[in-house]
């Protein structure tokens, strides 16, 4: 099966072919982006829905998040409502997990997690999950056994495809990039005024090739020279085509 990735990276915007049909389409051009930190502040609660609406920085629409998104901001187990969760003023850690739709805001989530190139960290989470792309049993012991030995007390992890067949130091690092990005936006958050960006992912290659690129990837197409020379540098795999196309 013929399958490549094309690359707009002047437009911020990559597509995913198979046989000639778009499987998947990554756009990263709007004002909050899917998966971007921001210390936010509860404009208002809304008891009925059980939900609030956060000020993330956007002058027109506010973001919202529900009870059942709250994650680490649910703090009191035996509240009854939001409104005994959050209150108006109070500054919150959130994350985008749905972009903003017409006169919608970007949907919130308070369970963070950080995308790597091998692993998922979650602040918040719990315990190691694996990918279930990953189907070869002997492998999926030694990078289980690897992630609960390496897994940061108290957060949770999620081992990536990509992560079978790579070596343990590889890995190793990127949970160690991974922390590191964690703990700056801890220290950003404490020392910034809300609303505040704190995150996001601008390489945009690397978060196309992060998110897309497998195995069965056997062509990509980029719109700059530069781009060409980062993919080159990024696709670790043998047999994949990368070449250059100008304003496509």
């Amino acid at each position: 099966m013929s399958k490549q990735i094309i690359i707009a990276e002047q437009h911020r915007i990559a597509a995913v072919f198979s046989e000639d049909q778009i499987q998947e389409l990554i756009v990263a051009t709007g004002t909050h982006q899917v998966s971007d930190v921001y210390l936010g502040t509860v404009e208002n609660v809304l008891p009925g829905i059980d939900a609030a609406f956060v000020n993330i920085g956007d002058a027109e629409r506010n973001g919202f998040i529900h009870v059942s998104d709250l994650g680490p901001l649910k703090l009191q187990r035996a509240a009854g409502s939001i409104t005994e969760l959050l209150r108006p003023q109070q500054k919150v850690l959130v994350q985008v997990m749905k972009e903003p739709t017409g006169n919608k805001g970007p949907r919130l989530t308070g369970n963070i997690s950080l995308p790597g190139r091998y692993l998922v960290l979650m602040p918040s989470g719990k315990g190691v999950n694996l990918s279930r792309r990953i189907r070869n049993e002997n492998e999926r012991n030694r990078l289980r056994a690897l992630a609960i030995l390496i897994k940061p007390a108290g957060m949770g992890l999620v081992v990536r495809t990509e992560a079978e067949g790579m070596p343990e130091d590889a890995i190793i690092e990127d949970l160690e990039s991974l922390q590191e990005q964690w703990e700056n936006v801890l220290r950003e958050a404490a020392a910034t005024r809300a609303p505040s960006l704190l995150n996001r992912d601008d390489d945009f290659i690397q978060r196309v090739l992060r998110d897309v690129y497998s195995g069965d990837v056997n062509r990509i197409v980029v719109d700059s020279h530069t781009g060409l020379r980062r993919v080159k540098q990024q696709s670790e795999r043998v047999g994949v085509v990368v070449s250059y196309r100008k304003g496509f």
